[in-house]
């Protein structure tokens, strides 16, 4: 059974698996295999887990999607945190958005994206965006299918970093829009 649900402090661990995951299938040939790989990146994201950090972004939510119990992705919204001036800008935004390989075609992203729009809809936003790495195709289809567009807009990362890790090479973002008050 399904079920998407906020994120606890419990999950820490279990978000941290899915999201290590996730890039090391996904982003493999977009990062090099020395940093995802590294037990060092590993170590790193799992602290930034464990501390909760995205417990301290000020009305956004975590949310969790679990089969049978098991935690097998999340999602992140709350309002925009990429624009200039991102209190002027009234519009939500997905912050993160992973899915453990092994959930990957199961259905599951789908209900998860559904809560992440209901609640910025909730909070009051008609209109959101989400970035996402111009070379991951599978996500732009999924990302397309759920009633997202690109907005023409892009963007360069500079990619992950961690003390004493690989340095990374910037890689291209687009940006996605989805009008929250269309079906």
């Amino acid at each position: 059974m399904t079920e998407i649900r906020p994120a606890t402090p419990a999950d820490a661990d279990a978000l941290c698996d899915v999201h290590m995951e996730s890039w090391r299938v996904g982003y493999r040939g977009i990062f090099s295999d020395e940093l995802l790989d590294s037990p060092a990146f590993e170590a790193h994201r799992r602290d930034i887990w464990r501390r909760e950090l995205w417990r301290n972004d000020l009305g956004s939510e975590m949310f969790v999607a679990a089969v049978d119990g098991r935690v097998l992705g999340f999602g992140h919204a709350g309002p925009e945190r990429m624009a200039a001036d991102a209190e002027a800008s009234g519009r939500g935004e997905v912050y993160g958005f992973y899915l453990h390989p092994a959930a990957w075609g199961t259905g599951i992203a789908a209900p998860l994206m559904q809560r992440c729009e209901s609640k910025l809809r909730d909070d009051g936003f008609t209109f959101a965006v989400l970035t996402v790495l111009r070379d991951n195709p599978r996500a732009r289809r999924f990302y397309e299918r759920a009633g997202w567009l690109w907005t023409g807009e892009t963007a360069v990362w500079p990619g992950p970093s961690f003390p004493g890790g690989p340095k990374c090479e910037p890689v291209d973002d687009v940006i996605y829009g989805r009008d929250l008050t269309a079906p």
